[in-house]
């Protein structure tokens, strides 16, 4: 993994190869935990079944534009939206630093020492469910060196902004019942970009963050074919210095869910100054490839114990290529190109799948 922090990398790749992949991901949450949300755009979505088919077949892929939208309420799902289009729908502005996927865009907005972020949302789904309004987000610039490491992977993560103060103002629901959704949280937002299949460049891979009252935690543990890179740090608000850097790491409490995959919930961090234990409480998204977690965090530093919640993840992405599970991502993705799948048409069904 090539690790960055520095917002000079938000654009999109020059070259993307026909295997590669690309997203932006934003999350955040209330400050008083009672909403959730991730939001990534995908220049090329790494789970579109139709392109792995291709591959599969030993043909050139285009990019797979896409954005999935997760809104979670008291940790249950209130909406969920995973939509790719064909290539001409992904539009970037180098001038703007606007970049939109078919309704939906983001744009970044400099302003001397901060960075202001703006997502805009316009849904409405063949279920009937829709979601619409906007997401502005602020933090400080992060310091281009905080975190730098190259290697000869095919793989750059940049953490553009380990922590941001959101500001939600949204509507979702179903037909013309409507729900107006307004908070102000914390949050955060990175830029990954592959050059070949996720199953190629590792095995599976932990990470998450949490936002404590003066710190943040951001953790990146990742099994390689060959070794492992775990790497965990303790981050000021300011963004611009790293306090620590965990040199040990444990993943205990292994578990199965309902597709077999099998993964730690627990993950224990320590360096010579501090120690974190990591719990994940809430299971918020469940597939034979991916889970996301609500987690809680215990922090030991400086002589405080701290605690804080927020949001973990694993993929296994062997399982994305195994065909047994395609029909149950079909449920979920939505082809913006041909026809909707059934169970997507149903305001009853389609939430089972959420």
């Amino acid at each position: 993994m090539n690790i960055s922090t520095d917002f000079k990398a938000h654009s999109p790749a020059e070259k993307l190869s026909g295997e590669g992949y690309e997203w932006w991901y934003f999350d955040g949450q209330s400050h008083d935990s009672e909403y959730h949300f991730v939001i990534i755009f995908y220049h090329s979505n790494p789970f579109s079944v139709n392109n792995i088919k291709e591959l599969s077949n030993g043909k050139f892929k285009n990019p797979a534009p896409a954005i999935s939208v997760s809104l979670y309420r008291k940790s249950k799902p209130v909406y969920y939206s995973f939509l790719e289009y064909e290539e001409s729908s992904f539009h970037w502005d180098e001038q703007e630093m606007e970049l939109r996927v078919g309704d939906d865009l983001f744009n970044y907005r400099p302003k001397e020492q901060k960075l202001l972020v703006n997502l805009r949302l316009d849904q409405k789904l063949d279920s009937g469910h829709f979601i619409k309004g906007s997401l502005k987000a602020e933090g400080s610039w992060p310091n281009p060196q905080l975190i730098h490491s190259e290697n000869d992977d095919r793989h750059a993560w940049n953490l553009i902004m380990p922590r941001m103060d959101w500001e939600v103002d949204i509507e979702t629901g179903l037909h013309e019942d409507h729900k107006v959704v307004q908070f102000k949280g914390i949050g955060y937002h990175d830029h990954n970009v592959g050059q070949e299949p996720m199953k190629d460049s590792f095995k599976d891979w932990y990470w998450g963050r949490y936002h404590f009252e003066e710190f943040t935690l951001v953790y990146y543990l990742m099994n390689k074919h060959q070794e492992e890179q775990m790497e965990a740090w303790l981050i000021d608000h300011d963004n611009k210095t790293v306090l620590e850097y965990f040199t040990d790491q444990k993943l205990s409490y292994f578990s199965r869910n309902v597709f077999g995959l099998h993964s730690a919930k627990k993950i224990e961090l320590n360096s010579n100054q501090a120690s974190v234990n990591i719990q994940y409480r809430n299971k918020i998204d469940n597939g034979p490839f991916y889970e996301r977690f609500q987690g809680n965090a215990i922090l030991r530093y400086n002589d405080e114990v701290i605690a804080a919640q927020g949001i973990s993840e694993y993929i296994y992405p062997e399982n994305i290529y195994n065909s047994l599970f395609w029909p149950l991502v079909n449920m979920r993705l939505r082809y913006m190109y041909k026809d909707a799948h059934w169970v997507q048409k149903s305001s009853l069904m389609y939430p089972w799948t959420w």
